[in-house]
């Protein structure tokens, strides 16, 4: 539980994160060898990136958070790649663990809101007014939004894209669905709102598809296509003022400057030019805020954010991982392997909700996390697991 700042990096937490880390690395070592050597040695972009991060300990002048930096985002690592052995192994079983553990952490959120608002909601004197909403565990409204957008993901795939028939499965994930719209309306993080219907339409969209023959899948495509341009025809016609700048900003909760981020965004291009190929260094941003006399968290553009902290070098390592997801989708949709969609429907989305909260290659983070479990899913599905 994190309710002031800092608290993330307490003992607890600590010792915690680094049971996790150590326990995933001997089940990797021990149990899932072969297959941890296949993913390092396809994981180039993902190691660089690590390395680059080791390496602008050079110039941080915060070493000591740089390295924590460091540990917890080899330790993701490590912890992805046992998930994503479980995925490529049994998809069911993967999305039912992940289930019930978000379904109990809802129920728990849900409790302590009612049972200590005091300390679930964001303190008004900390954020102001505008931020005092839900945060459950989390130190903010936008990191409980975040798993939100996890547990809408899970809960979808569960529903419409796994092979499951079990009642019990099914209802949990109804009423998990029912627990995330709770507390992402509670939360107000309205990038999180938003993708989560995106999330939400996407598998109920590939659902739709997949379930036809060639024939009728392309009819289904020429009838949604029809409905969407009679749709826009008939608001044009009706309610012009829907096509505006300003409609769009008022519909989505912001304004123009996307609530004061177009300044951080400026100041971010600043500190790109200043160090444009190899960044400011993996510290949190910390040597960034020293130098411009700042104080925020992140930049609230996952882009931005990694363009500062790595320069250009480590958005080019990241491309080339979006280029592997890219091939392994590719794969899978030739190996008529309906996985494609779990993949698609996350990390579309995901980068979506990178263009106002910042998440890539950042740990301890639930959305980076899950996107290295498909990552490594992008480029070790074709690995043949030896059977019991």
């Amino acid at each position: 539980m994190h309710t002031r700042p800092g608290q993330e990096s307490s003992a607890v937490n600590q010792v915690v994160d680094s049971l996790a880390y150590i326990s995933a690395f001997l089940i990797l070592l021990f149990k899932q060898r072969d297959f941890f050597f296949y993913i390092v040695q396809r994981s180039i972009p993902l190691l660089m990136l690590l390395f680059l991060a080791l390496l602008s300990i050079l110039w941080t002048d915060f070493p000591r958070f740089l390295l924590m930096g460091v540990i917890h985002k080899v330790g993701a690592g490590f912890i992805a790649v046992s998930a994503a052995s479980l995925l490529i192994q049994n998809k069911n079983k993967f999305f039912e663990t992940l289930l019930i553990m978000l379904f109990l952490y809802f129920v728990a959120t849900i409790l302590f809101s009612l049972i200590r608002p005091d300390l679930a909601q964001m303190p008004a004197t900390l954020y102001g007014e505008y931020r005092a909403g839900l945060r459950g565990f989390t130190l903010h409204p936008n990191t409980l939004g975040a798993i939100c957008v996890d547990a809408v993901w899970v809960s979808m795939c569960s529903l419409f894209l796994m092979n499951n028939r079990n009642k019990l499965i099914f209802w949990t994930a109804i009423l998990l669905l029912m627990s995330v719209a709770y507390c992402l309306i509670k939360a107000d993080s309205m990038t999180s709102i938003l993708v989560s219907f995106a999330l939400a339409f996407i598998i109920v969209w590939s659902k739709f598809i997949r379930s036809s023959s060639g024939n009728v899948r392309f009819l289904k495509l020429l009838l949604t296509m029809f409905c969407v341009l009679m749709v826009l025809g008939l608001l044009f016609i009706l309610k012009p003022e829907v096509f505006s700048i300003e409609y769009f900003f008022k519909a989505i909760g912001r304004d123009s400057t996307f609530t004061g981020r177009a300044s951080l965004w400026e100041t971010a291009l600043k500190g790109f030019y200043e160090k444009p190929f190899f960044g400011w260094g993996e510290d949190n941003l910390l040597t960034f805020h020293k130098y411009y006399h700042q104080a925020f968290g992140q930049l609230h553009n996952g882009y931005f954010d990694l363009l500062v902290r790595g320069g250009g070098a480590s958005i080019f390592f990241f491309v080339w991982m979006l280029l592997q997801v890219l091939g392994g989708l590719v794969g899978l949709i030739k190996d008529d392997n309906q996985s494609y969609a779990v993949i698609l429907s996350f990390v579309s989305v995901w980068l979506v909700h990178n263009i106002t909260e910042a998440s890539i290659f950042k740990s301890p983070n639930v959305l980076w996390l899950f996107f290295l479990v498909l990552y490594f899913y992008s480029i070790g599905w074709k690995y043949k697991f030896k059977r019991a």
